[in-house]
Formats: structure tokens, sequence, C-alpha cells
């Protein structure tokens, strides 16, 4: 069998390994990327859940009622997934630490600008773009450590760290070197944006008797002898 595929042309073998590599790209979006945004979602869902049952909690503080428990852990992990701050910073430190741990080590880094200001009680997205060259099966490995920060089994959030969903990869082979490859990714974190705090207005100071007062002291002065 490898005679046989020795004996083919070399622009067949790289056709061949080609194919090879889109297969595995068509797989990596199936299994890797495409489930992020149904996770995003549930757990969107649970983040408004978790915030309806603050808010009943309150009301019945206020009417005086004895109020139910709430699960403190669930709200500590939700909190953990998607924080109500950026953190650019931890979000950096996070996505090298799993590098780490997957054995590689990218390139470049850098966040991406937000276009739109959150909305309050719903998600922002913050992107990072990163830049990769090194061993594709690693890269795997790490697309795997990133979707497994945060999961659902069995209807119960488990969260390990911050969510992240791998939007956009993008892979370059040179010649005949895989799985030596180079990638550039765009990865989103979300926040979740909380309502702005309300200021009361200010009235406007009020305006002295500059005018008057001038006037009545000319007046007084004049008056004396």
């Amino acid at each position: 069998m490898k005679k046989r595929l020795k004996a083919l042309p070399l622009k067949i073998q790289l056709a061949g390994v080609g194919f090879g590599l889109v297969l595995l790209l068509v797989a990596g979006y199936m299994f890797v990327v495409s489930p992020q945004h149904a996770q995003a979602a549930k757990l969107q869902t649970q983040v408004d859940a978790q915030q309806s049952a603050i808010y009943h909690r309150r009301a019945q503080l206020r009417a005086g009622m004895h109020p139910p428990t709430i699960q403190t852990a669930d709200l500590f992990r939700l909190a953990r997934a998607m924080p109500d701050r950026e953190d650019m910073p931890g979000i950096i430190l996070t996505l090298s630490q799993v590098a780490r741990a997957a054995g590689i080590k990218f390139d470049l880094i850098e966040p991406v600008l937000a276009a739109t200001p959150p909305v309050a009680g719903s998600y922002q997205e913050h992107r990072i773009h990163l830049l990769f060259n090194g061993d594709f099966y690693g890269l795997s490995d790490f697309l795997y450590r990133i979707r497994s920060l945060v999961a659902v089994h069995d209807g119960k959030l488990d969260a390990s760290g911050r969510l992240f969903n791998v939007d956009t990869v993008t892979f370059n082979v040179t010649g005949n070197t895989f799985p030596q490859i180079s990638a550039e990714l765009f990865v989103d974190a979300y926040v979740y944006a909380l309502a702005p705090p309300t200021t009361a207005a200010t009235p406007p100071p009020a305006t002295t008797p500059s005018d008057s007062t001038s006037d009545s002291s000319v007046t007084a002065a004049g008056a004396t002898p």
C-alpha cells in the first residue's frame, strides 16, 4: 500500500493531504466551534433566571416576608463564567494558561475593540485576536480545553473558568509540512452587562442678588453725612 502511495504523483499526494485537512477543519468546526453558540444562549438563560431570583428576593425583603434560599454555589459559577466586568488582563492570562496546558504558545494575543456598548440586562462580547504557528494537534487540544472551561451536565452548570467562544479559525499549511501549521483565531469572551447606576438630578445653584446688594451699598454710602 505504501509503495502504491509513493508511486502516485506528488500533486495527487498533496491533494489528498489537503482533502484530509479540510475534513479535519469541518470536524473541528462541528464539534468545537458550533456548540459554543448554543452554550452562550444556555448560559444567558441561566443568568436571567438567577437575576430574576435576586430581584424577587429583594421584593420579599421589602415586604417583610421570609425570603427563599438562593443557591449561592450556582450563582458563583455563573459569575465565574460570565463576570460583570471585562478584566482584559485576566482574559489574556487565562488564554495563555490554557495554551501552556495544551503544550502550545501563541505568537500574538491582542484584544479587538468592541464595536457597540453593552446593553443593561444582556451580555457583551469582547473579541481577542490570536496568531499561532506550531502543531495542529496541540491547537486542537487548546480548542477542546477552552470549550471545557464551561459546560452543562444534566442541567447543572460546571464552570472552572470563563466562557469563551471560538468564533473564527483559519488554517494555513506551507508545502508538505503538516501537522505544522499557521493559524489565525478570533475568540469571544462574555461580560454580563449590569444596569447603569441611577443618579439623582441636582438642582441648579441659587443665584445671589449681587446687583441689589451693590445698589443698597451705594445708596447707604451716599446718605451718610
